[in-house]
């Protein structure tokens, strides 16, 4: 259906002008001046093709007309205000936006989010697996969950929890004629990379290994894929054991080598100078703590 209407302008100005019975009130409640008033109701009696106002000297008056229109434009009106005023009174839904790395996000994550969801049904979660550093301010980002040392200048850093990066690999691989026993033994496998080749670099300068170049072999983007190359046993990748418990656990990968801990080495949550004042940050700040065992 076509509604044919005149102006809204127009007709506020004829309801505040039937309603205090003087164009300069309603130019005055209005904001604007008492000729924009009267050109307006003239323009609309020139629309609907009839007078609504007798003006009388220091007078006016509703015709006929006036008196039919105004009751309808004026709850008309009302009725608006009350919805604009509903709105208004509405809180705007802003979703919670958190930055994992893929692994991460799918392994440790994703089999915890389930009571986070039942305790939090109004959070607007969204994930955003990536295993490129996000801008938090640039990309809108409320939280974001890290491997590192901590130290990200001009954003707050709380420990998650302490992880330890460690090679992986097949129980195949600690057999045979190139068994994994020593990280010398690495230069004899393929070396499995995620994200670039920093990971294996620091692993094998910790090691003391200086003979195996740490750029050789594939970088895969894909976690589940890395996962089952190595569970294959088609090279050894890097990863955190935490994240991995349930293969390691049944058996399909094995830590080939005892890795001295690192303190400093953990997962972070991250996030911007007071994201924390937001109710649903809180929330979902204190429900990673209590998963990770580092509750307050």
């Amino acid at each position: 259906m076509v509604r044919r209407l005149p102006s809204l302008n127009a007709l506020r100005a004829f309801e505040a002008g039937a309603r205090h019975l003087s164009f300069t009130r309603a130019a005055e409640e209005l904001s604007v001046t008492q000729t924009a008033i009267s050109h307006q109701v003239r323009h609309l009696e020139d629309q609907l093709g009839v007078k609504l106002f007798e003006r009388r000297t220091r007078e006016l008056r509703l015709t006929p007309s006036g008196s039919m229109l105004y009751p309808a434009v004026a709850e008309s009106l009302d009725g608006m205000a009350e919805a604009v005023a509903r709105v208004r009174a509405v809180p705007v839904s802003r979703p919670l936006t958190v930055s994992v790395t893929p692994t991460f996000g799918a392994r440790w994550l994703a089999q915890r989010l389930g009571r986070f969801w039942r305790e939090h049904p109004d959070v607007d979660l969204r994930l955003h697996h990536s295993v490129q550093l996000v801008d938090l301010r640039r990309d809108d980002v409320d939280l974001a969950i890290r491997f590192g040392r901590g130290q990200w200048p001009g954003l707050d850093a709380e420990k998650l929890m302490r992880a330890q990066a460690t090679p992986l690999c097949s129980p195949k691989l600690l057999s045979g004629e190139n068994a994994l026993r020593t990280p010398a033994d690495l230069r004899h496998h393929v070396l499995i990379h995620e994200k670039d080749y920093q990971e294996w670099t620091e692993w094998l300068a910790a090691a003391g290994v200086n003979e195996i170049d740490s750029q050789r072999g594939p970088i895969i983007d894909d976690p589940n894929a890395i996962i089952r190359s190595t569970i294959e046993g088609d090279g050894v990748m890097i990863a955190i054991p935490e994240v991995l418990s349930p293969e390691i656990e049944s058996g399909r990968l094995v830590a080939p080598f005892v890795s001295e801990p690192d303190p400093a080495f953990a997962y972070y949550l991250v996030s911007l100078p007071g994201a924390m004042s937001r109710p649903d940050v809180r929330a979902f700040r204190d429900f990673l703590m209590l998963e990770a065992g580092a509750a307050d």
